[in-house]
């Protein structure tokens, strides 16, 4: 059986049980290091355990993800990633607003040309 990084990080042997081991393999410390500068390791486990097995790399995965934006941003967190992102749609939003009307002047362009020559015809 492979070590996870939370036996092998307080020295203990990895029972079969351990939580962990699936999630966090010793050689991933870096995920390990992270999730434990934010959470409260035993709690985490706790909170593993109490979901279906099919859903805990899901779970493990999401607080590795909240806990690098938190180390990233310690006042907002996953808040502040998020609040980027609807910037950057916004932003984008507007961008595709205006790429659509200058799209209709252009067509209005081509139209009024066309009307223009058939008129000289």
């Amino acid at each position: 059986m492979e070590y996870s990084c939370t036996c092998k990080e307080v020295r203990h042997n990895c029972i079969e049980e351990c939580v962990f081991a699936p999630y966090l393999p010793a050689t991933n410390k870096d995920k390990y290091t992270k999730l434990s500068k934010v959470y409260d390791m035993r709690r985490l486990a706790q909170y593993v355990m109490d979901i279906e097995p099919s859903e805990r790399q899901i779970c493990v995965d999401s607080f590795c993800f909240e806990a690098e934006a938190r180390l990233r941003d310690p006042v907002f967190g996953v808040t502040g990633y998020i609040h980027l992102l609807q910037l950057q749609l916004e932003e984008v939003k507007r961008l595709i607003q205006i790429a659509k009307r200058d799209h209709m002047m252009i067509l209005q362009l081509q139209r009024n040309r066309q009307n223009h020559r058939h008129d000289h015809l």
